[in-house]
């Protein structure tokens, strides 16, 4: 009978050293299962981020969209054209604008030299392209901007050669400006544009009369903008 409660007591210190080592297993044979789920997922993030697309304005967000009327005087000849126009486009993160705008001369553009028979040529002046501007600090109520078009341009006109026959001519050319100035804030939906800067021409070539240096020159420039930031 002495036997009896050693064999009870053998049997529930078994059963107590069971129990304590089923969770140990259980954690033992959970281990692998985790750790391997880990390592896939991290596998499967890092060829997701290898895969990704790069493109050069992938960091910024889309934070607002704006347009408006464009007004510039441009040095032409010994005189200054008026030239208007108009643009829309994407705000990203604030402070970056990619948009698109057009432009056309309201008054003749003129060369730097007259003809033998003192007669200038004129001509018209459109020019468009897309607009890429950088305004550090936009939140500010005044900052500063920087602005820069390229894209296709064009003139068109007529001068008088020397036996009195008008000839017409018409060209198309590349143009880029770039430009520096100030904005202000006046509303959250109204920023007036304030740019000085100079517009580069090449490609004019078979216009007698009429270079590059002709359709280049001094931009100073007024612009109002439309629109809203969020």
């Amino acid at each position: 009978m002495r036997s009896l409660p050693t064999l009870v007591l053998f049997l529930a210190l078994g059963g107590l050293l069971r129990a304590q080592d089923s969770p140990t297993l259980a954690l033992a044979d959970d281990g692998p299962t985790s750790v391997h789920a880990t390592t896939t997922t991290s596998t499967v993030s890092t060829r997701y981020s290898l895969r990704r697309e790069r493109t050069l304005f992938g960091d910024l967000d889309l934070s607002g969209l704006w347009g408006g009327p464009t007004y510039n005087y441009s040095a032409t000849g010994d005189d200054w054209a008026l030239v208007r126009g108009g643009f829309g486009g994407l705000e990203l993160d604030d402070e970056v604008f990619i948009g698109y705008g057009g432009w056309s001369s309201r008054d003749a553009f003129t060369t730097d030299d007259a003809l033998p028979t003192g007669d200038r040529p004129t001509y018209d002046f459109r020019h468009g392209g897309f607009i890429v501007a950088y305004s550090p600090g936009a939140d500010n109520t005044i900052h500063p901007r920087i602005t820069t078009i390229l894209g296709p341009g064009r003139i068109q006109g007529s001068y008088t050669g020397e036996n009195g026959t008008v000839t017409d001519f018409r060209e198309r050319m590349f143009v880029g400006q770039v430009m520096a100035g100030a904005e202000l804030n006046l509303f959250q939906w109204f920023r007036l544009g304030i740019e000085g800067g100079y517009r580069f021409a090449s490609g004019v070539n078979d216009v007698p009369n009429v270079t590059a240096n002709d359709v280049s020159g001094a931009v100073v420039q007024i612009e109002a903008r439309f629109g809203i930031s969020w």
